[in-house]
C-alpha cells in the first residue's frame, strides 16, 4: 500500500514537472517570436489596417483645419466609376497581357535552354538575373537612352539595318508608348520567370522522359505531355507574379514616360501615385489602392481555376 502511494506521488511529481516544463518550452518560444511578431504587426498589418480606414474619410489635406470627414464608400464607389481609372486598369492589363504573352513563352524557351549542358553555363545564369536585380528607376534610365529619339540604340540599330530612313521619337506616339513599356517591363521580368522554370525542370524526374522515349514519344509529345503539365504550377505562379507587378508598376513608366504622352502610359499604379502625392487624395488613393489589392486577389483565384484542370503531379 505504501509502495503504491509512493508511486502515485512520483508520478504527479513527475507529471507537475512535465507541465511546468512544457509551460517554460511555450512561454520561452512566445518570448522568441514576439519581436518578429512585433515587427509584422507594426510593419504590415498595421498601414494595411490603417490605410483601410483612411480609405473611408475624406481627409481634406488641402484644408486640414476641416478634420477627416467619415463618407464611407464614397471613395470606392467614386474610383470604380472613374473613366480615368477605368482607362488606367485598361493600360495595366494590357501590360500583364503582353508580359504574359511575350513573357511565358520566352521564359519557358529560355529555361530549358539553360537546363541542358553547355559550356558556360553558370555564368550565363549568372547573367540572366541581371535586368531582374536591377532598380526599376535604373531600367527606366536604360531604356530612355534606348528609346532615345537623337541617340538612342534602337534607332542607330534600325536606321544601320536600313529599315528605317529618319530616326523616330518613340514615346511620342501615344499608340506606340504604352506597347513600348510593356516591351521594356518584360525584359525586366523574363529573368525572374525563367529561374521559376529552370526551378521547375530540374525538379523533374529523368527516369520519365527515358519512360517517354522508350515508348517511342518524340520531343514535341514529352514537351506536351510532360513537361508542360508538371510544369503547371510553375506557370500559375507567374501569371499570379506577371499580374501584380503590371498591377503596382510605377518606377519604370515614371522615370521613362511620366504617364505621357497624352496619359497614354498612365497605367494604375502611376494614377495611385499621382491621386496620392500629386492630388493629395488620400483617402480616395487608399480605396483605390485597396480595390487594386482585391483586383491582384481575383484574378489569382481565376488564374488558379484556370490551370486546375491541366495540373499534373508527380
Amino acid at each position: 500500500m505504501e509502495v503504491t502511494i509512493r508511486a502515485r506521488t512520483n508520478l504527479h511529481l513527475l507529471m507537475a514537472k512535465s507541465r511546468t516544463l512544457r509551460y517554460r518550452t511555450r512561454l520561452v518560444g512566445l518570448l522568441m517570436i514576439t519581436p518578429g511578431l512585433a515587427m509584422i504587426v507594426s510593419l504590415l498589418f498595421y498601414p494595411l489596417f490603417h490605410s483601410l480606414v483612411i480609405s473611408l474619410y475624406d481627409l481634406n489635406i488641402r484644408a486640414p483645419w476641416l478634420g477627416p470627414r467619415f463618407v464611407g464608400l464614397r471613395n470606392y464607389l467614386q474610383a470604380l466609376s472613374s473613366p480615368d481609372v477605368q482607362a488606367a486598369a485598361g493600360r495595366s492589363l494590357y501590360l500583364a497581357a503582353v508580359g504574359i504573352g511575350l513573357g511565358i513563352p520566352l521564359s519557358m524557351a529560355f529555361a530549358l535552354i539553360l537546363n541542358r549542358p553547355f559550356p558556360l553555363r553558370g555564368l550565363v545564369r549568372g547573367l540572366l538575373i541581371v535586368p531582374w536585380i536591377l532598380p526599376g528607376t535604373v531600367q527606366g534610365l536604360l531604356w530612355s537612352r534606348i528609346y532615345d529619339p537623337h541617340y538612342g540604340a534602337l534607332n542607330g540599330v534600325l536606321y544601320q539595318l536600313g529599315i528605317i530612313r529618319d530616326y523616330i521619337p518613340w514615346l511620342l506616339d501615344p499608340q506606340r508608348a504604352l506597347l513600348l513599356v510593356a516591351l521594356a517591363n518584360t525584359w525586366a521580368t523574363v529573368p525572374m520567370m525563367t529561374l521559376l522554370y529552370l526551378a521547375g525542370l530540374q525538379s523533374i524526374p529523368e527516369e520519365i522522359y527515358e519512360a517517354a522515349q522508350v515508348d517511342g514519344a518524340g520531343w514535341w509529345a514529352r514537351f506536351r505531355h510532360i513537361t508542360l503539365p508538371l510544369l503547371m504550377p510553375i506557370t500559375l505562379i507567374n501569371l499570379i507574379l506577371k499580374t501584380i507587378d503590371a498591377l503596382t508598376l510605377f518606377d519604370l513608366v515614371y522615370v521613362l514616360t511620366g504617364g505621357g504622352p497624352a496619359n497614354a502610359t498612365q497605367v494604375i499604379g502611376y494614377y495611385l501615385y499621382d491621386a496620392a502625392f500629386q492630388r493629395l487624395e488620400y483617402g480616395y488613393a487608399s480605396a483605390l489602392a485597396w480595390l487594386i489589392a482585391l483586383t491582384a486577389v481575383g484574378l489569382t483565384v481565376l488564374y488558379s481555376r484556370i490551370t486546375r484542370p491541366g495540373e499534373a503531379r508527380l
